[in-house]
């Protein structure tokens, strides 16, 4: 088992500090981005909503959440041996499949795991993007940011 990422909040404040600060990190990676693509100010203005920062900030965010990647024989072992249990984990993919990536979300007592045959980075940014949508956006978006 191996560990990609950085982002491992074990409460919903160090989630909501960790979004906190992806925010200007989004909006210069946006702003660098529109400057790559020869955006005046006009079309920057026109075209820049705050929807697209919100999604800047939410995929980076997601991107930089911790995933644990390994064996199907691992994660059983990573479960049996955590705080939780079969019926904390939302499961996507196969189950005829060797491989799971996965990421706990402590303080919403859920564990999100993607099952893959040979990609593990695409397995890794599924998992992401799902974790932040099933569980995190709600989170986010409930307290107002």
């Amino acid at each position: 088992m191996e560990t990609r990422g950085t982002f491992a909040p074990e409460t919903r404040a160090e989630a909501l500090e960790r979004y906190e600060e992806v925010g200007p990190v989004a909006q210069v990676v946006v702003r660098e981005a529109t400057k790559a693509m020869s955006f005046d100010a006009a079309e920057y203005d026109e075209r820049v909503t705050p929807e697209v920062i919100r999604t800047a900030r939410d995929a980076t965010f997601a991107e930089l959440l911790a995933v644990h990647v390994g064996e199907g024989d691992e994660f059983d072992a990573w479960l049996a041996d955590s705080e939780f249990d079969d019926a904390d984990v939302v499961r996507i993919g196969s189950e005829n499949v060797d491989n799971v990536v996965w990421h706990p979300i402590p303080f919403a007592e859920t564990v999100i795991a993607a099952t893959y045959q040979e990609e593990p980075d695409a397995a890794a940014s599924t998992l992401r993007r799902n974790a932040f949508g099933r569980v995190y956006r709600e989170e986010f978006y409930e307290s107002g940011r």
